[in-house]
């Protein structure tokens, strides 16, 4: 009698000791996950693309502040992750879009001599030419890592305002970058574009609903087989 009560005590303790255990490591998962996440399509998006200049991915829960600062991609290649950006991302093709355009920003912080002094230099005189590179080059990287590139036409749609005007501004406004990138998916990697899983998306249908005339622009210089640079508003 003694031993069957010994074994069920063993049994109580050892339940409670498994569940204690769980709980605690759901707590910590919680605290992690993201992160977690974040450094698992980052490392793989770089060993894919055979990039081996060294970054590191940091997820902050903050917003980003709007601080005039150098940008940690372009002189420590820590790449950060702001929360308030995570929190628009609706599924792992607009996190990839995030995480792309970051490394192709801090891969180009190795550009040239002084160990990246002068791609840095560059990239901070002519923000909104390398702006467009960044979102284009960040495609590519999507594509080669198996993620859908129409992915980054959301994740943009919804996390970057509309300006008034981008004449006399450092970056592009957010109407023609995103034309700019249905574009280049268009005339790269058309398939993603017959077959797209994002035609039902209420954000993507936004997109079409807000581009009408810009992508009007687009089909005529298709149409007519121009090689003009479109002038999208």
């Amino acid at each position: 009698m003694k031993k069957i009560v010994y074994l069920l005590t063993a049994v109580m303790l050892g339940m409670n000791a498994c569940f204690a255990y769980e709980m605690t490591n759901q707590e910590l998962l919680k605290d992690i996950s993201m992160q977690h996440v974040i450094d698992s399509i980052a490392y793989d998006m770089l060993n894919v693309a055979q990039i081996k200049n060294r970054m590191i991915f940091t997820y902050d829960k903050d917003a980003k502040k709007k601080l005039l600062k150098c940008n940690d991609s372009l002189t420590k290649r820590q790449v950060l992750i702001y929360g308030d950006n995570v929190a628009k991302v609706a599924d792992k093709n607009e996190l990839a879009a995030l995480i792309a355009r970051e490394i192709v920003k801090a891969d180009a912080s190795y550009w040239g001599n002084f160990k990246g002094y002068i791609g840095a230099t560059q990239i901070r005189c002519a923000p909104k030419k390398y702006e467009l590179y960044f979102d284009r080059a960040a495609v590519d990287l999507m594509v080669k890592a198996g993620y859908n590139p129409v992915g980054m036409i959301t994740f943009l749609h919804k996390v970057y305002p509309q300006k008034r005007t981008d004449i006399i501004s450092t970056t592009n406004l957010t109407s023609k970058r995103v034309m700019y990138v249905y574009e280049y998916i268009y005339k790269n990697y058309p398939e993603f574009l017959v077959n797209n899983e994002y035609k039902d998306n209420m954000y993507y249908q936004n997109f079409l609903l807000t581009s009408t005339e810009n992508r009007a622009k687009f089909y005529e210089k298709i149409k007519n087989k121009s090689d003009e640079k479109i002038k999208y508003e």
